[in-house]
């Protein structure tokens, strides 16, 4: 049997020992009645991978909350949006911190398979992880914890309970080791600079009960760590590497050219591996295992000359922002659109307004949800000059989509303020560094062109950190991808003037870094931010008074609950007859809201009238073009729409026609009338006949008969 412990200050425990065995590491979490299975496995790898090959999936199983999955197949299929995200954000948090020299294949799977309505399986699942880890033979250097933050009534709230959730307009999820934070992720409303270092830190207070913990498990359970050793001959070639990285070499690349510095760092490697080929077949060690360590010492020696020359290999100082432009309505067809340029990075986008049929219908575990707004990031190879399958989206898509629509999020209008569903597609036409906060500035540009009442424009930059000669560190604005791969941390932030919306920050310094670092970023990514924002006012700075001429209408009322059977009909069938005379999209929400989409004119006034008619919001004087359906005594029954008559008495038509009704007003015939009087209670409509329409029927008829 295994063994359980508790961490009673957050009500989570783990089972060791008892399930996944054969695993190098497994444990079975629990928080409430929410229970994910997290294990860990390792395996020699043949050839030198030239990055650490771990993998992480994070899968949900329908099972978790007695739910067979919908479609045809009725099993999991490929992963939701959700676990890939889930799968991003462990992976950003453990990768750092395995040895520099451990290439071993490295997998791990955790598996929710159990959810209640309490506890997030997504953070539970990061701490599974760890532990599994924490307790093989793996040489992991943690253990990670992990705090969710959430901000209810105004009160700040440490890992907040799903109802919580639903409540906060924070969710900023932060991971960390003992001795500091390595991984933050989020999206806030507004938040300040000050209040996000508030967070960090109380998170971390949280975070260090969680370490403790697991490394009081680990000494019982007592499980050995591998020995692992570094090649021998590592530290001999990282010191050929570093006397061959002279000043002089290194100086080829500080130049603004993309291209051109390409081919400098090109031309340093080949020099590298020619004047050190004897060395590389004497030790019989393969070029791609050099490339790697010289590529690991290139990057140290690139920031290390980057803080001492005090200037970036661009020719950017430290807090410099790379040229902003931007253009909207480049494409003419689409109902909004931007292209937005930073440097080298180009993001072309565009905003699609639809009805509330195009929402996407998201399967769950805590419940179907729809969502009316979405946000696709495309990332084709020509972006950054290179030849791969086009295949579709991969996790890199789908996390930055998922950033840049965070950001986005906070400053949209409700469904009832503008009642569109918004599709927003960022098209990467060119990359070079941060193009998930260039999609961010492209799409603000593309919702305004597309006349949609943002509530504030938002900006986004990424952050790089530098340390010096003397242990201070060097925060530096607008990182290129060149500049993302030799630096302590990429940090997003995006957010409005006011403040934060959304963050994503990767540490990759083992140390931990004090307040003041957190500080000094934020307070530079505020300055770049704002610089990008005034930017991009220049091109627009309000949504368009109008929305384009291509966006169908919207028109937006309620109807008494009660009567929404009446307008949809049995089996759809009165709904359907609507939709397909008119050509229409019609929504009916359960409270009664409606929703009718269409191209302004007669069609889409017909269907407005249509459902109000069925829904009995039938205002006296209003004129409807009805047909006469049936002749009586006292008067003419008259179809208003389809489902509803209405009653001109006898009384109300002109006399010398009251004795030939059935010529005059032959059955099937359209006759205009008036609403005189609607009784609600009985559905009774007195009707009379609209004169001056009438007439005008009358005189057109007299011009067909002559």
């Amino acid at each position: 049997m295994g063994k359980k412990f508790t961490l009673k200050e957050q009500n989570i425990s783990v089972e060791i020992g008892k399930y996944a065995k054969l695993a190098d590491g497994a444990a079975w979490m629990q928080q409430g009645e929410t229970i994910v299975l997290a294990t860990a496995c390792t395996s020699p790898t043949d050839e030198f991978p030239g990055f650490l090959p771990l993998s992480v999936d994070y899968r949900e199983q329908f099972s978790a909350v007695g739910k067979i999955p919908g479609g045809y197949l009725k099993r999991e299929g490929r992963a939701s949006d959700k676990e890939v995200l889930t799968s991003r954000l462990i992976d950003r948090a453990l990768r750092p911190l395995f040895p520099a020299h451990y290439f071993n294949q490295l997998q791990a799977i955790i598996t929710v398979c159990s959810a209640d309505t309490e506890y997030e399986p997504a953070t539970l699942s990061l701490l599974g992880i760890s532990l599994a880890l924490t307790i093989s033979k793996i040489p992991f250097m943690g253990p990670v914890g992990v705090a969710q933050v959430g901000r209810v009534d105004g009160e700040w709230v440490i890992n907040p309970t799903l109802p919580q959730q639903a409540e906060s307009d924070v969710k900023i999820i932060v991971a960390g080791i003992e001795r500091g934070v390595v991984m933050v992720e989020g999206a806030a409303g507004e938040i300040s600079e000050t209040d996000l270092v508030d967070v960090l830190f109380m998170a971390h207070e949280a975070i260090k009960q969680q370490i403790k913990w697991q490394l009081d498990i680990a000494k019982e359970v007592g499980v050995e760590k591998e020995d692992l050793q570094p090649n021998p001959e590592w530290a001999e070639w990282e010191k050929l590497s570093n006397a061959f990285l002279t000043d002089d070499r290194l100086a080829t690349i500080w130049t603004a050219e993309k291209v051109a510095r390409n081919e400098a760092l090109k031309k340093i490697k080949v020099d590298f591996l020619e004047a050190n080929k004897e060395a590389i077949e004497k030790d019989v060690i393969s070029e791609k295992w050099v490339k790697y360590v010289f590529d690991g010492c290139l990057k140290a020696k690139v920031g290390a000359r980057i803080v001492a020359v005090g200037q970036r290999v661009d020719g950017r100082s430290f807090d410099q922002v790379r040229e902003i432009s931007g253009e909207v309505g480049v494409l003419p067809r689409t109902h909004g659109s931007a292209l937005f340029n930073r440097g080298d990075t180009q993001s072309l986008v565009s905003a699609t307004l639809g009805s509330g049929q195009d929402e996407q219908r998201v399967e769950t575990l805590q419940g179907d949800t729809k969502r009316n707004f979405m946000l696709h990031y495309n990332f084709p190879p020509f972006s950054v000059g290179e030849v791969r399958p086009m295949r579709g989206p991969g996790r890199r898509e789908v996390g930055h989509g998922a950033l840049a629509a965070s950001a986005l999020r906070a400053v949209l209008p409700t469904a009832e303020e503008f009642p569109y569903t918004l599709r927003i597609i960022s098209d990467i036409l060119a990359s070079n560094g941060s193009s998930s906060m260039a999609t961010v500035c492209g799409s603000t540009l593309a919702l305004l062109d597309a006349g949609v009442p943002v509530k504030k424009m938002v900006s986004g930059i990424a952050m790089g950190l530098l340390q010096k000669a003397d242990g201070s560190f060097q925060a530096i604005s607008d990182i290129t991808g060149f500049e993302d791969a030799f630096g302590l941390m990429d940090f997003k932030v995006a957010g409005t003037a006011e403040g934060i919306t959304a963050i994503q920050m990767d540490i990759k310094y083992k140390d931990g870094l004090p307040r003041s670092v957190f500080e000094q970023a934020l307070a530079q990514s505020n300055t770049g931010r704002s610089f990008i924002l005034d930017k991009m006012k220049d091109v627009i700075s309000a949504p368009r008074p109008e929305l384009s001429k291509f966006v169908p209408k919207v028109v937006q009322f309620k109807i008494n609950k009660d009567k929404i059977g009446a307008v949809i009909g049995g089996g759809g069938k009165v709904i359907r007859e609507i939709i397909e005379t008119t050509g229409v999209t019609i929504d009916i929400s359960d409270d009664g809201t409606v929703q009718i989409f269409g191209q302004p004119g007669p069609e889409l006034d017909k269907a407005i009238g249509w459902v109000k008619t069925l829904a009995g919001q039938i205002e006296r004087g209003a004129i409807y073009n009805g047909i006469v359906r049936r002749i009586a005594d006292f008067g003419l029954f008259v179809e208003l729409v389809p489902g509803q008559d209405g009653l001109v008495h006898v009384s109300l038509i002109p006399r010398d026609r009251q004795n030939q009704m059935n010529v005059d007003y032959p059955e099937g015939s359209p006759l205009v009338v008036e609403v005189m009087d609607y009784d609600a209670d009985t559905g009774r409509i007195r009707l009379r006949p609209a004169a001056d329409q009438n007439q005008n029927q009358d005189k057109d008829k007299d011009k067909d008969n002559k």
